[in-house]
């Protein structure tokens, strides 16, 4: 070992978050190793090559490339290279009659869209919800001890804070739907499904359940700048590791922790054919399988969830040779009533963009269909070609799919605790819940010195810029 290096951090995970820290760390004179159980880096927001063809093995959609944003911040300062393509309409959404309403990015379109789809006033609402994101957009950059550690990280973060920051803290206190009945909207009918619906997407909860800080966020996120990634999501990861790698961090693929263990001035990491003694650690894994690997829950994970509070997913894939069936990428389907042996009423699908060569050299579309799963021990896999069968024919019908796709593939509880290790095989991150305040959410300070935590089970969240920011956040606590 380099006598000149200051010490060893282990990064547990090669998702967004275990990646971002890798390169946060970067250049920092530590040695700084990643371990990923997968042989490719990613996690849920990687793309896999099959049959020719690149899929999505999660997550579809980018946003926060903005420089005030977490990507854009991390794309800012450390020269990461990436092509993303602006999506002129970042979503479409299909109702069970066959209407489609359009997500426009400007405000003022999207308004007069939403107005007069849903026959209500909606313009006060809407640019409440836009000014409440962008101020949580601009703040979770700026403030990165937060959710304090301690008192005085508090009072410094509170002696900075903006009035308009002030309100964002106000809404995490009012549930998304006290807030639509504070603002006069209808709690009932398609204008609440829709609602309901795009929360699921990002907060994985209801209205009811999701406080209108998060909730504004989620619902405004098409309103902002969205993104294609040529050659899939995945290039986002590929570059984030290539980049780490250049600056000196040590990946090791296909190499499952087995346990972590308090030892003098560190922890001892046992990974499989590695046993290394590291002075700090980064876990970008869920918290349950941090606390299997520690045998011990750590006093500052204050948040742990039960299987039947989370979610796994259902994802159908495959290429098909036709055009693209409607202006948009991305699509929410409303169904009339879920799909026999699945919980969510709703279809995700994303298309490969038309001129990407790079996903399909043939030139054909590539189809990633998802939906939810919940209690994810019931999911029964004898009905997984039901299923699959059963997407596909909502896809003809609603006008998704007009040519016979070549080789159908489809995942499941089995594939997603294959693929990512995760526990209950659970997606999509801890979902909102009532309740769930700022200082009762888990922070990057697991009450252990020198373990840190990020990842979508920690603060600030699902989606990938959330768990960038996470494991940004993380990686300067390792160096503060």
């Amino acid at each position: 070992m380099n006598q000149q290096k200051k010490n060893t951090i282990v990064v547990v995970g090669a998702g967004i978050a275990g990646l971002s820290a890798a390169l946060r760390l970067s250049n920092s004179g530590h040695d700084v190793v990643v371990f990923e159980q997968n042989w490719m880096v990613g996690g849920c927001a990687g793309t896999y090559l099959r049959k020719h063809h690149k899929y999505e093995s999660g997550a579809t959609t980018l946003v926060g490339l903005e420089d005030y944003m977490p990507l854009g911040m991390i794309v800012r300062e450390t020269g990461l290279n990436i092509q993303p393509v602006r999506l002129q309409i970042p979503m479409q959404i299909h109702f069970p009659g066959k209407e489609v309403l359009t997500r426009h990015e400007s405000l003022e379109p999207w308004i007069e869209e939403a107005e007069s789809f849903f026959k209500c006033k909606q313009a006060g609402f809407w640019k409440e919800a836009y000014g409440l994101a962008d101020t949580v957009w601009r703040a979770s950059t700026k403030y990165l001890d937060f959710p304090p550690a301690n008192l005085k990280e508090a009072l410094g973060s509170a002696m900075k804070f903006k009035p308009a920051e002030w309100q964002v803290l106000q809404k995490a206190f009012v549930s998304t739907r006290r807030w639509m009945q504070k603002s006069n909207l209808p709690l009932q009918g398609p204008f609440m499904d829709f609602v309901n619906a795009q929360l699921l997407i990002t907060a994985q909860n209801d209205a009811e359940n999701t406080n209108a800080a998060f909730g504004a966020a989620a619902l405004a996120y098409p309103l902002f700048p969205n993104y294609y990634l040529p050659g899939g999501v995945g290039k986002l990861s590929e570059a984030m590791a290539d980049l780490a790698m250049k600056r000196g961090v040590q990946f090791y693929l296909r190499t499952p922790i087995q346990s972590i263990r308090k030892a003098s001035k560190g922890y001892v990491v046992q990974a499989e054919g590695h046993s290394i003694h590291a002075q700090q650690v980064v876990s970008a894994i869920p918290v349950n399988n941090l606390i299997e690997l520690l045998g011990e829950r750590p006093k500052g994970i204050r948040d742990v969830r039960t299987e039947d509070q989370l979610w796994s997913a259902f994802q159908t894939s495959f290429s098909v040779k036709q055009s693209l069936p409607f202006p948009a990428l991305h699509h929410q389907i409303h169904l009339e009533r879920p799909i026999p042996s699945l919980t969510g009423n709703t279809l995700f699908v994303s298309f490969s963009h038309p001129d990407d060569r790079e996903r399909s050299p043939e030139g054909n579309l590539v189809v990633s269909v998802s939906t939810h799963i919940n209690l994810p021990s019931e999911w029964n896999p004898d009905k997984k070609a039901e299923v699959e069968s059963d997407i596909l024919q909502v896809l003809r019908d609603r006008g998704f799919l007009n040519a016979q796709p070549d080789y159908v593939h489809s995942a499941a509880l089995g594939s997603w605790q294959k693929w990512t290790g995760r526990a209950f095989g659970a997606v999509g991150g801890y979902p909102q819940i009532k309740g769930l305040l700022p200082w009762k959410m888990n922070t990057a300070y697991s009450g252990w010195p020198g373990l840190w935590l990020a990842g979508d089970t920690v603060y600030p969240g699902q989606g990938i810029p959330g768990a960038a920011l996470s494991g940004w956040i993380a990686g300067k606590r390792c160096l503060k």
